[in-house]
């Protein structure tokens, strides 16, 4: 990847002396940016732009370190093929008119794929808008906006995102050390940005805009083998593609969403913003601070309102709070700082505060132990001077332990004194809200980057017991299972399930219902029926042979009226067992692979949507995350006077499910709903398994 930022020498295939033309902007852009190397801009036709004259072909030339493709898409390959020729092994295919048009498109992307692979050239796009190295002076793309130099990389899918990402930075003072649009994204995707922004001694922060990753299990390797791991800030939009699969399991709709990228991200520590005004507050206090040790904010402000603002928004946040200063602390402040309103955090300097005295109370607080990051917020008030506030914020900046971050909250005035600081190195945000935001992502990551163990699955394999009833269904052309051939893979790999039996008739229900004992459930046996308590297929609580009689006919005749082409088989009786419902399952997410979700069971899963996922393999923090982080984990805990259920036995379930998972990769989708979680000691119960299979 090398020669995409540090070239030696730079062909423009498709140059134009014209500068309303795409090759033509490209081409001034590079020398415009200053660099030194050598350029050949190609054209068939004789002319020169800023003085550099054309080349007819690039095979014309010995050699070159990076090719850039600006030619209509009908010439690509052509131009590939010389390129090939000449040894070239980097190329930035600008042009469009590839997969993204059709099959015409597709099949000459291909043929661009197979000359890249054969020769080992690693291309950029195709359609894609450049790539620009500040370090190195060269911006090789068709925006003039260069960027200031910074310590953030870039990379986007979207040109267009990615030259308004360009524009931010310019505004918002933080700079970029490298940027990459990346097009469709043919060959080089994020997972090779990620492994060459980590090396990058210029790049502090790295951040993405994607639309879809499409080698998600590669993506996740190259962040897992970050040597420098640092921080990524991802601006995700649209949706996963396993979301436009249909999935017959309740957790199938919700993993084939948007979530499965919450999950990864959480996974990797990596950081999700929302839009891009919240990733550039995130590239602000990522590049312009280091780590935060400890989740107190020490809050110093001329306005109580806007402490008080700060101090909400602090009791909102999962990550930080409003740190307890110590008595040595606060006596100092009274001490050093006559006209302090209150020495309490947030600590209210008064209206009238002098500059002198901001700057007192940040170094009292920097030395407090118990505070990881101080929060500077003042108003434009006529008494006080912002921009002399901000010039010596930046002059002391590095005498400060602790990150600092600042908010003065207006307009004009504001903005002046606030684009000093950003020049000078401290992130400022419009509003104290979004200040405790960037903070809380500043603390998260600095919590989050200790290495984690993997999680140890149980040392059980029903893999040849599933391999079997695999390939019975293939052989009768089906892909969904019946929920007795589900639990048939849950007790292969020792996950307990109630005793049950099946039935044809009443006569035959009676019979297993007597063999098994009262009370039992029972649930309509029907390949054409997945969620059988939609349809009143499941009857709780039977507690004697009558009772089932009235159950069976009601049930057989309710199901046929409801779902009038299903087969039925006939029904199950199972053991009816008690604790409370929670749900867990496994599905195959197309980028990602096995995504385990967790959360409360039964019918609550579709109401509530509250479930919590991860990608496999687990690692020992994240499974524990996945429990502890759900409403079904406080009800299991004992809420409301209840006693505390059988936790550890539900954790041997999970790990279990994960295993079949891990050796099952022809089962696209397991669900347990649910699974009955039973007091302390008492066990858990796999009470129904729905799964499909690839």
């Amino acid at each position: 990847m090398k020669e995409f930022f540090a070239p030696q020498t730079i062909a423009v295939i498709g140059a134009s002396s014209d500068p309303t033309k795409v090759g033509g902007m490209i081409t001034r852009n590079i020398i415009a940016s200053g660099f030194k190397g050598k350029l050949y801009p190609v054209n068939l036709k004789p002319g020169e732009i800023e003085g550099v004259p054309f080349i007819r072909s690039v095979d014309l030339v010995e050699s070159v370190d990076l090719a850039i493709i600006v030619v209509p898409a009908r010439f690509v390959v052509d131009e590939m093929k010389k390129l090939a020729s000449i040894g070239t092994k980097n190329v930035i295919v600008i042009t469009a008119g590839f997969k993204e048009e059709g099959k015409e498109g597709r099949l000459a992307e291909q043929q661009v794929h197979e000359i890249a692979k054969k020769n080992k050239m690693r291309v950029i796009g195709p359609n894609c808008f450049g790539v620009i190295d500040t370090q190195n002076n060269m911006n090789a793309t068709f925006s003039s906006l260069l960027p200031p130099k910074g310590n953030v990389a870039l990379g986007s899918q979207s040109g267009a995102v990615g030259a308004t990402m360009l524009d931010w930075s310019r505004e918002s003072c933080v700079g970029i050390s490298k940027f990459v649009s990346l097009g469709n994204k043919m060959d080089v995707k994020e997972s090779d940005l990620i492994r060459t922004f980590d090396r990058d001694k210029e790049t502090k922060v790295i951040g993405i805009y994607t639309e879809g990753i499409s080698d998600g299990e590669e993506f996740m390797r190259s962040v897992h083998e970050m040597k420098n791991k640092k921080p990524i800030i991802v601006l995700k939009s649209g949706r996963t593609s396993a979301g436009s699969r249909a999935a017959s399991s309740h957790t199938g709709a919700l993993a084939g969403s948007d979530s499965v990228y919450d999950a990864v991200f959480k996974k990797l520590n990596i950081i999700r913003a929302k839009d891009i005004d919240e990733m550039f507050d995130l590239f602000s206090v990522f590049s312009m601070s280091e780590k935060m040790e400890n989740d107190g904010i020490a809050v110093i402000t001329n306005a109580g309102g806007l402490g008080v603002m700060a101090a909400d928004a602090c009791s909102d946040s999962d990550s930080v709070k409003l740190a307890e200063l110590s008595l040595e602390t606060m006596d100092r402040i009274v001490k050093n700082i006559p006209s302090t309103a209150s020495e309490l955090n947030p600590i209210d300097l008064r209206g009238d505060a002098k500059n002198s005295d901001i700057e007192k109370a940040l170094r009292i607080v920097s030395e407090d132990p118990g505070v990881g990051a101080a929060l500077l917020l003042a108003s434009p008030l006529d008494m006080i001077d912002l921009n002399a506030i901000a010039e010596r914020l930046c002059a002391i900046r590095k005498e400060i332990r602790i990150p600092v971050a600042v908010s003065f909250a207006g307009g004009d005035v504001a903005e002046k004194a606030s684009e000093i600081l950003r020049k000078g190195g401290i992130p400022t945000f419009p509003t104290p809200d979004r200040a405790v935001l960037a903070l809380s992502y500043l603390r998260d990551h600095s919590l989050n980057s200790a290495a984690d163990e993997k999680v140890e699955l149980p040392k059980v394999s029903g893999r040849n017991e599933v391999l079997k009833l695999i390939k019975e269904i293939k052989r009768e052309d089906r892909s969904s299972l019946s929920e007795e051939e589900g639990k048939r893979i849950l007790r292969s790999y020792g996950i307990p399930v109630p005793a049950e039996s099946r039935a044809t008739d009443m006569t035959e229900a009676a019979y297993v219902a007597g063999t098994i004992g009262y009370p039992v459930v029972m649930k309509i046996l029907s390949p054409d029926i997945h969620h059988k308590t939609d349809v009143g297929g499941v009857v709780v609580g039977i507690k004697d042979e009558n009772s089932l009689r009235i159950a069976y006919e009601s049930m057989i005749t309710r199901c046929k009226m409801t779902v009038p082409d299903a087969k039925i088989d006939g029904v199950s009786i199972q053991k009816m067992v008690s604790g409370q419902e929670v749900i867990v399952s496994m599905i195959r997410d197309d980028q990602f692979g096995p995504v385990l979700s967790f959360g409360l069971g039964g019918i609550y899963v579709e109401i509530l949507k509250e479930i919590s996922q991860t990608v496999l393999p687990v690692s020992k923090k994240e499974f524990e995350r996945i429990i502890t982080s759900t409403k079904a984990y406080r009800l299991l805990s004992g809420a409301r006077g209840k006693p505390p259920a059988d936790i550890d036995s539900l954790k041997d379930i999970i790990l279990r499910l994960a295993k079949i998972a891990e050796e099952n990769p022809e089962i696209y989708e397991l669900e347990i709903n649910p699974v009955m979680v039973n007091e302390r000691s008492k066990g858990s119960w796999a009470v129904d398994a729905l799964v499909t299979l690839r």
